[in-house]
């Protein structure tokens, strides 16, 4: 697929997730001279810390390459909706369950990711006018050229939205990623998910538990509140799917030897 000439006075979101593939798109972007007209990041009130910290960094970036600062939506502040939460954690203890992907389902992304961008675009003037015209936004999504990106399924056109994947385009998988955040002099982001997202691996969930232990408790209650709530797990064990974060523990500290000697 190629980019299109934005020369022409095209729309341009970009759709960022503050993670290495997004944050790599941004970088290639302006190299190319493509200047977005809003970078949007959803929050669903539960990004890992790192995550958090991070928004401070790209947006002082964006700033000296003359790229709009990111926008931060919500779904609480977007989505008129009456619930006793504002964040996904709230959502998943609430209502005694855990995120959909842990049942194998993506609801939580079109719900807390994809919807409140949506319903912001709504009211964003460029994208009215846009619309009016007969025209449609370019929303970006980064997608990297590897294969565990290429297996995703393309989101297909609609009314409002032609959506295009610059580094598949680019030829840049993960490595490359990586690897242009550096030369752009940008530290690398960690990985953009929820710190109790279903996909995480053991050893990530291992080192939230040493950096960040009073998350790692919320999660692991988070599955207890599910596991004995009205509904239960059925055959799902846990966060992990086949397996439960509560099998990860702290490791043991060994205190250092005194003065004596023992």
């Amino acid at each position: 697929m190629n980019l299109h000439d934005y020369s022409n006075g095209r729309t341009l979101m970009v759709a960022y997730g503050m993670g290495v593939d997004s944050t790599a798109m941004l970088v290639g972007l302006h190299a190319r001279g493509i200047r977005p007209d809003a970078i949007l990041f959803a929050d669903t009130g539960s990004e890992k810390p790192t995550t958090y910290e991070y928004l401070a960094i790209i947006n002082a970036w964006l700033v000296s390459v003359g790229f709009p600062t990111v926008t931060v939506v919500r779904r609480n502040e977007q989505i008129k909706v009456r619930a006793p939460y504002t964040t996904l954690e709230e959502n998943c203890t609430v209502n005694e369950t855990l995120p959909s992907l842990a049942f194998g389902y993506k609801s939580c992304s079109l719900k807390w990711k994809r919807d409140p961008q949506d319903a912001w675009t709504k009211r964003w003037e460029p994208a009215r006018r846009a619309w009016a015209r007969g025209e449609k936004v370019e929303k970006m999504i980064g997608y990297d050229a590897g294969p565990a990106d290429s297996r995703r399924s393309k989101i297909t056109d609609d009314a409002h939205y032609t959506y295009t994947y610059p580094l598949r385009t680019w030829g840049w998988a993960r490595e490359r990623c990586i690897a242009e955040i550096k030369a752009a002099g940008l530290p690398v982001p960690v990985k953009s998910a929820c710190w109790f997202c279903p996909a995480s691996k053991k050893h990530e969930v291992e080192a939230l538990a040493v950096e960040h232990p009073e998350l790692y408790e919320r999660a692991v209650a988070m599955e207890a509140g599910a596991r004995n709530g009205k509904h239960g797990l059925g055959t799902v064990k846990g966060l992990g799917r086949k397996w439960s974060w509560s099998e990860v523990r702290l490791p043991v500290v060994q205190d250092e030897p005194g003065c004596d000697g023992f």
